[in-house]
Parts: structure tokens; C-alpha cells; sequence
């Protein structure tokens, strides 16, 4: 007798799918037995005890992430040369030696300073407020965190597709961790506080300085009036310096505070599954990692795609070839 054929794969994306080469890379197996892992971690949360809820959870989180990392390499292990992933994989090892006591420095610096511009700001933008701009403070707020989103995104995409290890300053201060990740996404679980954070510190100083000036040196009324735009470039500072925070919480799945669960899973902030997608080799697509929001709009116009035909078309260079590189890196 014939049995009937199995059903097929759920889509990766509801709506949609995140793109051609995702669809080829990914195993449906795997993104299906990590999506049902989730959902028996999520429902142990809710409905069982909390010795059953822990036991749930350290069980997801190694399924998801071993089923993360898998998917983040190239398929294939040509000769059974060693590990293709995770913390032992040979790139790996190397990109993590790179990691200098001078860019410890730099991090440090830029923690200080961005949290220390940040508490000043907001304690002299509380006397800016006034109840007749409450709709477009609320407005400026919203347009900080998606511009805020956009730009995790730009940033993101650039770093993981272009430039190399290789190039000065630059490749082993802020392109080696973008290598790092693909081929290890676990390893930001285990970066401290400072690690984590250190360049989004140093990329919101200058406007968190800039606004630091204007609070001082402008007149009451003049504050009044730039009152929303002020806010706007806040919230876009504070989501901003918070990406990297945000983007290793997804790839946390377990002893998360209760409400960084509540945010992601009214995707607040990025969710775990929601960034489980851009994990799929090659790593083109759902480049955003602040809340995500813009990631299925820009994949359904294809905006990522568009702008690297055009970078390609002028420089030659391909795409993503030194995140590969990295990944078939043996020894």
C-alpha cells in the first residue's frame, strides 16, 4: 500500500518567504523542529510549574541554538574537517583573538561617555515638555525608533556584505564581529555588558553631545519649540545605543527577565524568532535588529537586493564573499 506523501514545509515568514537564497539554504526540518521547540518552551512558560517552565526552556535554548548556529554556515563539511560552526569552529577561534585590549579601551570610553550624555539629556528634556506638544512628541518618539530600526538595518547590511577582516582600523575593530556572529551567533551571548554595547555607545555620542549643547545654551522658549525634534533624536539615540543589547537578548532563550519576554513577544523589541530568519545561510535577508518592524516591508520591495546590484554593478565586488570566507575557514 502507498503512503500518502508528507505535507510540506511551513514557510519561514508568514505572507511571504525572506527570500531566494534563504529559501535554498534553510532546512525546513530544522526551522520546524526549532519553531515547535519555542512553542513547547513558550507554553511550559504559561501553563506549567516553574520547576517544568526551566527544564522547558534550557531545552529549547540548546535545540534553538544549535539549530541557529547549523543554519548559519554553508551546508556541507568537505574532507569531515572539523566543526563548521559554533565556538569551535576554526574562524571562529581566530576572529576572537582579534578582539584587543585597545578596542576594550575604546568600548569602555564610549560607555562612559554615552550614559553619562544620556542621563543629562533626559534630565534637562523633562523641563522642555510641554502638554500642548504631547501628539507630536508621541510622533517624534515613534519616528526616533523606526529610523532608529532602519539604520540597525543599514548598518547591519553593510557590515555583513562588504568590506573585510583584512582592511585597516576598520576590519578587525567593527567588520570582525559581524564575522564572528554568523559563524558563532552565540558567542554575544557570552560578551559582557561593555563588549555588547561599545561601538553602538560610540555611534550616538556626537548627536547625544550635540543635543547636550543645545539644552544648555538655547533659550527656554527656543527648547519649547524644538521640543518634538529633541525627543525624536532621543529616542532615536536610546534605541539606537540599545541594537546590540536587543540583538543579543534574541539570541538568549533562557533566564531572560520577564519583561524583555513581554517586549519581544509583543515585538517591542526584536524577537527571537523573528531574527531566527535572518540566521539562514546566506545571511541576506531581515537585516534590521532594534524591533524589526521594517524587516518584511524591505524584503517584499527587495531594497536590500536592489542596492547590492547596484554596488556590485559598480565595484565588481560580490556580496557577503568575505562572510563566506570566514565560514569555509577549516584551520
Amino acid at each position: 500500500m502507498l503512503l500518502p506523501p508528507p505535507p510540506p514545509p511551513s514557510s519561514l515568514l508568514p505572507g511571504g518567504a525572506p527570500g531566494a537564497g534563504a529559501r535554498a539554504m534553510a532546512g525546513p526540518e530544522l526551522q520546524d523542529e526549532a519553531g515547535l521547540r519555542e512553542q513547547q518552551n513558550e507554553d511550559g512558560e504559561r501553563g506549567r510549574g516553574r520547576a517544568t517552565a526551566e527544564c522547558a526552556r534550557s531545552r529549547a535554548s540548546r535545540a534553538v541554538s544549535e539549530a541557529e548556529a547549523a543554519a548559519s554556515t554553508t551546508q556541507g563539511d568537505p574532507e569531515g574537517a572539523g566543526p563548521r560552526w559554533g565556538a569551535q569552529h576554526a574562524g571562529a577561534r581566530e576572529l576572537a583573538e582579534l578582539y584587543s585590549p585597545g578596542k576594550r579601551l575604546q568600548e569602555w570610553i564610549s560607555v562612559i561617555l554615552c550614559f553619562s550624555l544620556m542621563s543629562f539629556n533626559f534630565y534637562h528634556l523633562l523641563f522642555c515638555l510641554r502638554l500642548e506638544h504631547a501628539f507630536s512628541i508621541i510622533f517624534g518618539i515613534f519616528a526616533g525608533i523606526i529610523t532608529a530600526d532602519f539604520a540597525s538595518g543599514l548598518v547591519h547590511w553593510g557590515a555583513d556584505t562588504w568590506g573585510s577582516v583584512d582592511l585597516p582600523i576598520v576590519g578587525k575593530a567593527f567588520i570582525r564581529p559581524f564575522r564572528e556572529h554568523h559563524i558563532d551567533p552565540t558567542a554575544i551571548t557570552r560578551h559582557d555588558f561593555i563588549e555588547t554595547n561599545g561601538d553602538n555607545c560610540m555611534l550616538t555620542v556626537v548627536p547625544l553631545a550635540n543635543m547636550a549643547y543645545k539644552l544648555v545654551s538655547l533659550s527656554p522658549e527656543a527648547l519649547h519649540q524644538s521640543c518634538p525634534w529633541e525627543c525624536y533624536v532621543f529616542a532615536l539615540a536610546i534605541f539606537g545605543t540599545l541594537t546590540n543589547q536587543i540583538h543579543k537578548w534574541s539570541h538568549t532563550y533562557f533566564g531572560l527577565p520577564r519583561w524583555v519576554i513581554f517586549l519581544q513577544d509583543w515585538h517591542i523589541i526584536l524577537p527571537r524568532k523573528h531574527h531566527r530568519i535572518h540566521h539562514v545561510s546566506p545571511h541576506e535577508t531581515y537585516f534590521c535588529i532594534t524591533t524589526g518592524w521594517l524587516n518584511y516591508p524591505l524584503e517584499k520591495i527587495r531594497f536590500w537586493r536592489f542596492l547590492e546590484i547596484i554596488i556590485q554593478g559598480l565595484t565588481g565586488e560580490k556580496p557577503r564573499a568575505d562572510d563566506m570566507k570566514w565560514a569555509q575557514k577549516i584551520k
